[in-house]
């Protein structure tokens, strides 16, 4: 089997050579139609190779809405720049969106980008949320019409040695 080197290590394509994470535990709400930074869904990682992939995941406990009118779209970001979005709709290219329908909803969510930097410099990775309309709050780590149950989220930065 080929060896790809990183520093003094020889790691095989594939190998996982770092991970970075942040961890929410707070519930945090949003009721706006502009984007802002979720609290703690960001991380930082230094590729050790520009031919490194950076696998972003995240995972909400629980996303839950005050009422039924609004969608929680969600971008993710390397720096200032969006990646991982759709293409070609109507309205909203995102990286992941969610529309609970309920307020008293229990659902999680959880999305994936594999990332091509080429970069052996510090990225930071964040999502950020807006809704399609002020008619209602969004909150991750909680239902929407009540405290009942809390989670946490998390948001993972995985390098694979290219």
């Amino acid at each position: 089997m080929a060896l790809t080197k990183i520093g003094d290590a020889g790691m095989p394509s594939g190998s996982v050579l770092q991970i970075q994470s942040g961890v929410s535990t707070a519930a945090s709400s949003i009721n706006s139609t502009s984007y802002a930074d979720i609290p703690s869904m960001t991380a930082t990682i230094t590729p050790l190779s520009t031919s490194s992939k950076i696998l972003v995941q995240v995972s909400f406990g629980l996303i839950g809405s005050t009422g039924t009118s609004d969608g929680c779209l969600m971008k993710l970001l390397r720096g200032s720049t969006e990646i991982g979005q759709g293409a070609s709709a109507d309205s909203h290219n995102v990286f992941m969106q969610h529309y609970t329908g309920s307020n008293t909803t229990f659902e999680g969510a959880t999305h994936m980008f594999v990332d091509s930097p080429s970069s052996t410099s510090a990225l930071t990775y964040k999502i950020q949320w807006a809704l399609t309309a002020t008619n209602d709050t969004f909150y991750i780590n909680r239902r929407g019409n009540d405290n009942y149950v809390r989670t946490s989220s998390t948001f993972l930065l995985t390098e694979i040695a290219g």
